[in-house]
């Protein structure tokens, strides 16, 4: 393909234009903004939308499977401040989808690689109950956690090359515990999730909403 000087000249601008640390791998890559959303698509399939509020970044994980709800709320991409989930693709009745909220001290770090933190996080659960008092049920815990910041590399969906981090965390309390990972991206200032627990759903696609 022979490029004349002004097509040469504005496939160099629209690269300029592009956020940085955001690279096209190919034609295809369209860049993406967190103030408008970014859309996503994980391996099971599932579709969702991430977009910042304020000092958060709301993250619906399941917008295309009817009343399967998983939504969630999070500072400086991985602590998690919220999430609303119901794990059903038809309406449940008797009561509302558990709303979680979390709280953390110390202060919670931005990701960055090699970096830690350590401490304790307060979890409360709340459920509507569908009578006439509409009665909220709530329930306390605490956890002690370890979130750890490592392998920084270049990841490459839907066209554009992107730099990112792995951020995992450790949940352990009485009588049992979890683990959560991430991929991060920091130029983003965004993290989704891609394992819960031994179980892996990766990404597989991400573009502009």
């Amino acid at each position: 393909m022979i490029l004349t000087r002004r097509t040469a000249l504005s496939l160099t601008l629209t690269a300029l234009a592009a956020p940085a640390l955001i690279r096209p791998a190919n034609a295809a890559c369209k860049p993406v903004d967190l103030a408008k959303g970014i859309a996503f698509t994980r391996k099971d399939g599932s579709k969702g939308v991430a977009k910042s509020e304020g000092d958060e970044v709301r993250i619906d994980y399941v917008t295309n499977r009817g009343a399967w709800t998983d939504i969630r709320r999070a500072k400086n991409g991985v602590f998690e401040t919220s999430r609303t989930v119901e794990e059903s693709v038809e309406p449940m009745v008797g009561s509302s989808a558990p709303t979680y909220s979390w709280s953390y001290s110390p202060k919670i770090i931005m990701p960055a690689d090699g970096a830690t933190w350590s401490g304790r996080v307060k979890e409360t659960v709340e459920v509507t109950i569908s009578d006439e008092n509409a009665t909220v049920e709530r329930k306390r815990r605490r956890w002690d956690a370890i979130y750890r910041c490592f392998e920084p590399r270049e990841v490459t969906l839907s066209g554009c090359t992107y730099q990112v981090l792995t951020v995992e965390a450790v949940f352990s309390g009485e009588g049992g515990g979890y683990s959560q990972r991430w991929v991060y991206f920091p130029e983003l200032g965004l993290g989704l999730e891609t394992r819960r627990d031994g179980a892996s759903n990766g990404l597989t696609a991400m573009g502009p909403v």
